[in-house]
């Protein structure tokens, strides 16, 4: 009887995580923001070019550069405005879709971001330099 006693007693001792525990955790934490962080530091943003897809062909492609400010439209659908701002940033910012999930979006920055005006068929896609150069297989 005693010896039942004490486990229900050291029951409700244990804590849900001991010190240990929560440093085993802490590193865990530390090591997924350092894996999320990682992509950004390796890939500079001054590699990133843009492409724009209409109905899944590239009508237009170009380097995000520093500096440039445009507004661009095309003959496929005038009724889509995409801007590129001097911070190297471009987005979706007029659309006759009714939605306007793409205008929403907000501003793309990073390789391997894009946002899609799905009703009107426009894509953009951000990709770093390197990997738009590289090897796509290898057999």
């Amino acid at each position: 009887m005693k010896v039942k006693e004490h486990n229900d007693k050291s029951r409700e001792k244990r804590l849900w995580a001991g010190p240990r525990d929560l440093i085993i955790i802490g590193i865990l934490s530390l090591i997924a923001i350092a894996l999320l962080l990682v992509p950004s530091l390796i890939s500079p943003a001054n590699d990133i070019q843009v492409l724009i897809y209409h109905e899944g062909k590239v009508i237009d492609r170009f380097n995000l550069r520093e500096g440039t400010a445009r507004i661009l439209s095309y003959e496929q659908n005038p009724e889509i405005e995409i801007q590129q701002w001097p911070d190297q940033t471009i987005a979706f910012v007029k659309s006759d879709c009714p939605d306007q999930i793409c205008v929403n979006t907000g501003k793309l920055r990073k390789a391997g971001e894009f946002a899609a005006c799905l009703p009107n068929n426009f894509v953009i896609v951000l990709e770093s330099i390197s990997d738009a150069e590289g090897v796509d297989a290898i057999v």
